[in-house]
């Protein structure tokens, strides 16, 4: 029965292509194991379709060269196709639908992974569907996620150029979990909401706008707050908000986990007005100037009565500081350039500036790439030039603006350079050069000085890095910020595939591992068992040999008994002697022994002549014929004579 099957299992995937051993053996459990039903089941047989007849007689050709009227001619000459468009060969006879192909799903819900398999004329709502009967989840409650975009129901999964395995995640935001399996799935249910996007509709109160804002749920509130500062122009310490949940304490939380609902939530945001308050001093003054009935025409003239006396102003030499290049040429410390071009930064346009990376670029490249994905940052590297026009008017009016620095301070790792000298240009570009390859550098070179400031957006992508945006300091406080979050949200997306992709290989890792950590304990029970065989096979081995050897030992004792016994008997005596006795001995295999003694041989002589001839009174005994005695049992200084033998005398010999 097994080999049958097995020729059943080879003829199915020969027939169908099916290469899956596992997938191939379900398929044919279903048809119990019938080759025809299961290649049916696999490869359906479609309908015939018949072309409709041609006409005789064509219609005539227009000379008009419009493409659409030559179509409709060619249709009518050669029929429409029930297959697909006007377009497609029709043949004369009978024509077979392409076999639809099977697509296999893996689907991942939480603790578990179902198997969908369909063909691929189905669409996005069967998989719903069979993810129903299966979960018990109604299809306008499931969200899938795998594809390249969000899917509709009615998507035909032909048109979604899908490899014939493919692997979803079912996100279920919007069921409530039941209170047994709360603890079980919580982490679950988190994660999904990571990945869903949320949209917060939020009204600016002073202004009477709405703002529809699309945000992933792992957005922190913070975040958000930075961005509505973008957008509305009050500062994050001046926003009072309305709309959040009770349990959104905390600005480091995120979207998903501060109890927001999905898809969409309400919030508004107006300016806190804070009130000016004068001094005590100032406001008693005030309240007495009110209670004289002073008004301020007394104040209109109060310059004439104040002089002032040359005499009581002391004056100290103003000295203006020349300013520094923010490099030094021929800087070859990069650490002590990127220290100096900080300290030089403050001093021009303030402590309100993006917080710059101190050290080497290459060492700014480590720290922002060269870590886990959950871990990276977006580096943006700002080129600087004192030559140009721009780059005093961006640095104070666009790059030193709060919001401009708390969103990059957020999502940036700023790395500056001063290419205002030549050395310190081609110092650069050799960087660039090394990481980026000589073409970056040779587009950074072309660059000329009134064209800078510029600001490179960098991320790493599929273990290279790649250059998002270049922005020139033209740009204007809300293009810059559009552009940072634009480049924020493109590293977002990337980042959250690197990261599953990076969950997935340490998953992979992990399995490995272990399996790396089972093979080894297994070959060392291996080697155990294998070292304890060649122990009892060794030990076996000198046990039988030590046998063997006090075998031999004791033959050879035996054999020097044998020899020593049969030196010392007797010689046999003369046949005419008067007191023979012949005595005939049968052995235990038939034979006979036969030897003539004297009536006066002790039974010692007798034995140690039987012994001599192999056969040791300790394994053997002597018996008599009549009476029947045990000789060997007997006093062995007797005579033959006192033993009651006669002449002609037959022992047998018998193992004891």
């Amino acid at each position: 029965m097994a080999a049958d099957r097995e020729m059943i299992l080879a003829d199915f995937q020969a027939c169908t292509g099916i290469e899956n051993i596992d997938e191939a053996i379900t398929l044919l459990e279903q048809n119990d194991w019938n080759l025809v039903a299961a290649i049916n089941g696999v490869l359906p047989e479609e309908p015939m379709q018949q072309a409709p007849s041609v006409p005789e007689v064509p219609p005539p050709l227009v000379e008009s060269p419009d493409l659409s009227v030559v179509g409709q001619q060619l249709q009518a000459m050669a029929g429409t196709s029930t297959l697909g468009s006007p377009w497609e060969p029709v043949m004369a006879g009978p024509m077979m639908r392409p076999t639809p192909r099977m697509l296999e799903f893996k689907v991942e819900y939480r603790e578990r992974t179902v198997d969908v398999m369909l063909d691929d004329t189905s669409t996005v709502g069967n998989i719903k569907e069979v993810l129903q009967a299966e979960l018990g989840i109604p299809t306008d409650k499931q969200h899938l996620r795998g594809f390249s975009q969000e899917e509709p129901d009615d998507a035909v999964l032909s048109t979604l150029n899908l490899p014939r395995e493919n692997r979803l995640f079912l996100l279920t935001p919007d069921l409530p979990v039941a209170s047994g399996s709360q603890e079980v799935d919580g982490e679950s249910i988190a994660l999904e909401r990571m990945l869903l996007e949320f949209v917060l509709n939020v009204v600016d109160v002073d202004k009477g706008i709405e703002y529809n804002l699309h945000f992933p749920g792992s957005r922190t509130i913070h975040q958000v707050k930075c961005d509505v500062y973008s957008l509305t122009d009050i500062p994050v310490r001046n926003q009072i908000w309305k709309g959040w949940p009770q349990d959104a304490k905390d600005d480091d939380m995120t979207l998903a986990g501060c109890g927001i609902p999905h898809p969409s939530h309400d919030l508004e945001v107006w300016r806190q007005h804070i009130p000016v308050r004068f001094s005590t001093g100032v406001e008693e003054e005030r309240r007495q100037r009110h209670a004289s009935g002073s008004s301020t025409e007394d104040f209109e003239d109060a310059s004439d009565s104040f002089t002032v006396d040359d005499n009581d102003l002391s004056f100290t030499d103003v000295v203006t500081r020349k300013p520094q290049p923010l490099i030094p040429d021929n800087c070859d410390d990069e650490y002590n350039a990127s220290v100096h071009f900080t300290t030089e930064f403050t001093e021009r346009y303030g402590e309100c500036h993006p917080m710059f990376y101190i050290g080497s670029l290459e060492d700014a490249m480590k720290e922002a790439f060269q870590k886990p994905a959950r871990d990276r940052k977006l580096l943006a590297l700002y080129l600087h030039h004192d030559q140009s026009v721009q780059s005093n008017i961006f640095c104070s009016q666009v790059l030193c603006r709060e919001s401009i620095v708390s969103y990059m301070s957020q999502h940036y790792l700023i790395f500056a350079w001063d290419m205002t000298f030549d050395s310190n240009k081609a110092r650069f570009l050799g960087h660039i050069s090394r990481q980026y390859g000589s073409l970056a550098a040779q587009t950074v070179r072309n660059y000329k000085a009134d064209e800078y400031p510029l600001l490179m957006l960098v991320m790493r992508n599929r273990g290279a890095s790649e250059v998002l945006k270049v922005v020139h300091g033209n740009n204007t406080v809300d293009e810059l910020m559009s552009t940072l979050i634009n480049a924020t949200d493109v590293f977002t997306e990337n980042q959250r595939v690197e990261m599953q992709e990076e969950a997935e290989r340490e998953e992979r890792e992990r399995m490995k591992r272990e399996q790396d950590e089972a093979y080894q304990v297994s070959l060392a029970a291996d080697r155990a068992k294998e070292e304890e065989k060649r122990r009892k096979e060794q030990e076996e081995k000198e046990e039988q040999e030590r046998a063997q050897r006090e075998a031999r030992e004791a033959k050879e004792e035996r054999e020097a008994l044998r020899a020593s016994l049969e030196d010392t008997l007797p010689d046999e005596p003369p046949e005419d002697c008067t007191e023979l006795i012949n005595l005939r001995v049968r052995l235990p295999d038939g034979e006979m022994l036969q030897r003539r003694f004297l009536a006066s041989t002790r039974l010692e002589i007798l034995l140690n002549y039987v012994h001599s001839k192999g056969f040791p009174s300790k394994e053997y005994k002597l018996l008599s014929s009549w009476p029947k005695r045990d000789l060997t049992s007997l006093n062995t200084t007797q005579t033959l004579q006192q033993l009651g033998m006669k002449s002609q005398e037959t022992l047998f010999l018998q193992e004891k």
